[in-house]
């Protein structure tokens, strides 16, 4: 079976899914995510496949050093979370997963 291109990837997500469920998961906004899909797309689409891949490209999974693989809604509701309360978690998991996702290359 060949290798499947990211926009490949891409373009099977948001038809399993939606685009707006993709554009989530991605970061993006849906206009981005249509713009990439038609070849409209004007800006730099390194960081887009970057992104793609890193969040789509093991399965549809997301390592996290620190809850393993995970889907990619929960690796953001993660992210998102940690931004919020940052430093000032009392939890020793959720000041991990802060520090953690401070450092990951995924959604920064």
């Amino acid at each position: 079976m060949p290798k499947l291109m990211w926009i490949d990837i891409l373009r099977r997500r948001v038809e399993s899914s939606s685009a707006k469920i993709v554009a989530r998961d991605l970061g993006y906004s849906r206009a981005t995510v249509a713009l990439v899909l038609s070849g409209k797309y004007k800006g730099n689409l390194k960081n887009i496949e970057q992104r793609v891949m890193s969040i789509y490209g093991n399965n549809g999974r997301v390592a996290c050093p620190i809850l393993g693989e995970v889907a990619p809604a929960k690796c953001i509701d993660t992210w998102q979370m940690s931004k919020t309360i940052g430093m000032k978690a009392s939890n020793p998991e959720t000041l991990r997963l802060y520090k953690a996702c401070e450092k990951c290359g995924v959604r920064n």
